[in-house]
């Protein structure tokens, strides 16, 4: 095999570690790349040039294929070997990636990285899922136009009842978690009130099997 190949007046040499090709002139360029954009002008952002029949030294257009740089990876990653190495690398060096993102600088790249996800994420319209009114959002997820509506919907659901004990019955009742109702019914809850001003009238606690005879 030569040692230089020659594609569009350019010369190329072969990178033993990577087993590219790559221009002897500056500024550096891999063949297959070359080759393309001679021939297609140009190679969009994301994506990649793939050797169709994995032998990076043949360099015919022929054999080149334009394709989205995650679906490139995901080819090559097929690879037992490549497999491997992978792991080998993630092992090597997540324990300074995870020190970095705990560090200060790490806190504050997030941070301003954060603020300014934000700032140039678009809005987008929604319909409340409750009251039906439409409204604008940077939250992707959000399904309601205001908490009001959201505490509506999850009364509804019942998504935050709790099972309680009636004060006057002992019967066993579910309610918001956030309700101050200690009765099952509107019946205890009369009783509960008689027996309340009863016992202020008479000044002294009462218990529940006190209840419903002060309030009879």
């Amino acid at each position: 095999m030569s040692s230089h190949q020659e594609h569009f007046g350019k010369k190329f040499y072969k990178d033993h570690k990577t087993g590219y090709w790559i221009s002897t002139t500056c500024p550096k360029v891999r063949a297959h790349v070359w080759v393309w954009t001679n021939i297609h002008k140009i190679i969009p952002k994301g994506y990649h040039i793939h050797h169709l029949n994995d032998d990076k030294s043949d360099n015919r257009i022929e054999n080149l294929e334009l394709i989205h740089g995650s679906r490139h990876l995901s080819i090559h990653m097929q690879d037992p070997l490549r497999k491997a190495k992978a792991r080998e690398n993630a092992e090597k060096y997540r324990p300074l990636t995870k020190a970095w993102h705990a560090s200060e600088d790490g806190r504050e790249w997030h941070k301003a990285h954060g603020k300014l996800v934000w700032i140039e994420r678009k809005l987008i319209k929604i319909i409340c899922k409750i009251c039906g009114k439409e409204t604008q959002t940077k939250t992707y997820h959000q399904e309601f136009c205001s908490n009001a509506c959201k505490s509506r919907w999850r009364r509804k659901e019942g998504l935050d009842n709790v099972s309680r004990k009636c004060a006057i019955c002992y019967k066993e009742f579910s309610c918001n978690k956030y309700s101050k109702l200690k009765t099952c019914s509107r019946q205890c809850g009369s009783l509960s009130s008689k027996s309340t001003n009863a016992a202020r009238r008479l000044k002294f606690p009462v218990t529940n099997l006190e209840v419903i005879r002060l309030a009879t």
